[in-house]
């Protein structure tokens, strides 16, 4: 007869441990520093993103836009890009992918770039709220990426890693080659 850990385990550690758990899972998403708000009028960003003849000017407009307290920016990678087996077929998922996203145009803005010879899918999201839940909900394709948080505090490191997807330099992300961007805007 052998016990398992948990059977080995105090009920008051097992409660703490659930608290603890509860605690980490939270039904509410929110930082203690998010406070709501309007968030970033994505149709005068979009307006910019696509009008804008000046990289930096842009980044600066976005900036002066950005309020952490009210929106919020998540890059996004591809969990399955060794699957990807050839330009064309990628676009696609990538344009599939921005269909799905269409019933919460108002609530974001993201940029999605194809790069490398194994083309992996790479993307800048950009949410008012504090997280990508109402895109979850809209768009069950969002399973199938890792998303990650950037900021929420514009500091230069931020700055740097959002300008690099949204202005990037020499057809470069990082140091891949971009081979092709879909713009959600």
């Amino acid at each position: 007869y052998s016990t398992t850990m948990a059977e080995e385990q105090s009920e008051e550690t097992k409660t703490e441990a659930r608290q603890f758990m509860a605690d980490l899972v939270s039904s509410d998403p929110q930082s203690k520093d998010f406070t709501g708000g309007d968030g970033i009028d994505m149709a005068s960003w979009k307006k910019t993103y696509a009008t804008s003849s000046s990289s930096s000017s842009m980044m600066e407009e976005f900036w002066s836009m950005y309020n952490p307290g009210s929106s919020s920016i998540w890059t996004m990678v591809y969990d399955e890009a060794e699957s990807n087996e050839n330009l064309e077929d990628t676009i696609a998922i990538s344009k599939d992918f921005m269909k799905q996203t269409e019933s919460i145009r108002d609530h974001c803005f993201g940029v999605m770039h194809i790069v490398g010879d194994n083309l992996d899918i790479k993307g800048l999201w950009i949410f008012n709220g504090p997280d990508p839940e109402q895109l979850f909900g809209a768009n069950e394709d969002s399973s199938w990426y890792t998303w990650t948080e950037v900021g929420p505090e514009p500091n230069d490191y931020v700055k740097k890693a959002v300008a690099e997807y949204l202005t990037p330099a020499d057809g470069k992300l990082k140091s891949d080659t971009i081979r092709d961007t879909q713009v959600f805007g």
